[in-house]
């Protein structure tokens, strides 16, 4: 074979040879650009992320008030001297009309919250709900009508005293009326919601209520 066909050949080889090389390189940037990319990245772990950073922000707010009620007593309040705490004495009555109204809301803590999630399903754990505050309206409440007695006179005490008895019922009759139970199904479904408009419906949200009674704190 003469120098002139060998410069003919090499020049068929070489370039062929040459793209086949830039190739293989290619294929193994390829290859290994993917293989980083798989192994960086992990929408599990991101969407695990993002549900924990929204829980983070709904327990941020510590308390979440989930039901109110407002009440309105109008009572009588009755009164006479006793001797020795044992007979009642004659011509010692006295009474006066009470009205006690207000507010009471009922809510959970959620400093002790806790979460959980696997695939889909998110898991919040909760205590009881509790009655958060009581808010009498001392603007509207107040002795309606007074019958006085010189033998057995209306004290403030008396009257403070009355008052006190109606906010314990109101506390008591808020809870037999279903007021914590309330709270318990609205903090569901706001919890629930919170998860939705962040993280779309695609969750399902299930809650765990701690071992306990309902109560009032």
């Amino acid at each position: 074979m003469g120098t002139k066909s060998l410069k003919a050949l090499k020049g068929r080889v070489f370039p062929k040879a040459k793209w086949v090389f830039l190739g293989m390189l290619a294929g193994m940037l390829l290859e290994a650009s993917g293989l980083l990319f798989f192994q960086n990245y992990n929408p599990k772990d991101e969407d695990e992320g993002q549900a924990t950073v929204v829980f983070e922000r709904i327990v941020s707010r510590n308390e979440l008030v989930s039901a109110s009620q407002n009440y309105f007593f109008v009572e009588k309040a009755e009164d006479r001297s006793r001797l020795f705490d044992l007979v009642d004495i004659p011509f010692t009555e006295n009474s006066f009309w009470y009205r006690y109204q207000g507010e009471i809301k009922a809510g959970i803590n959620l400093e002790t919250a806790e979460f959980s999630q696997s695939g889909t399903t998110l898991r919040v754990s909760l205590d009881a709900p509790y009655i958060v505050s009581n808010t009498p309206d001392m603007v509207n409440s107040g002795v309606l009508e007074e019958n006085g007695n010189s033998l057995n006179p209306i004290h403030v005490e008396d009257v403070d005293s009355f008052q006190k008895e109606l906010f314990n019922r109101s506390n008591e009759e808020a809870i037999q009326g279903g007021l914590l139970e309330e709270a318990k199904a609205n903090a569901e479904e706001n919890i629930r919601d919170m998860f939705y408009a962040a993280l779309g419906d695609g969750y399902n949200v299930e809650f765990i209520w701690k071992e306990g009674a309902l109560h009032e704190e």
